[in-house]
């Protein structure tokens, strides 16, 4: 539990054209952090935050929104974990 904060930049890979929606989450000792909420290829790379303070697990996850898997190819890009 030393670290503190973990960010990123999100988002759908362009070689998903104009398909796909995925929702980026960040997970601390088994409690949602930050959530991106749905995200689509017409959106630009979107900033996550999370404060993980004291956490010994911390998993970072994507889902299909809901709406099925097909050109969900999901980017987590610049990211950083700040640890003391």
């Amino acid at each position: 539990g030393r670290c503190a904060t973990v960010t990123a930049r999100v988002g759908l890979d362009d070689e998903t054209g104009d398909r796909g929606s995925v929702a980026f989450e960040v997970w601390a000792n088994g409690t949602r952090a930050a959530s991106t909420g749905t995200v689509t290829h017409a959106d630009p790379a979107r900033a996550v935050s999370a404060d993980v303070s004291g956490a010994d697990v911390v998993r970072l996850v994507v889902t299909d929104a809901g709406d099925g898997k097909d050109y969900d190819h999901a980017d987590w890009a610049d990211l950083r974990v700040t640890c003391a």
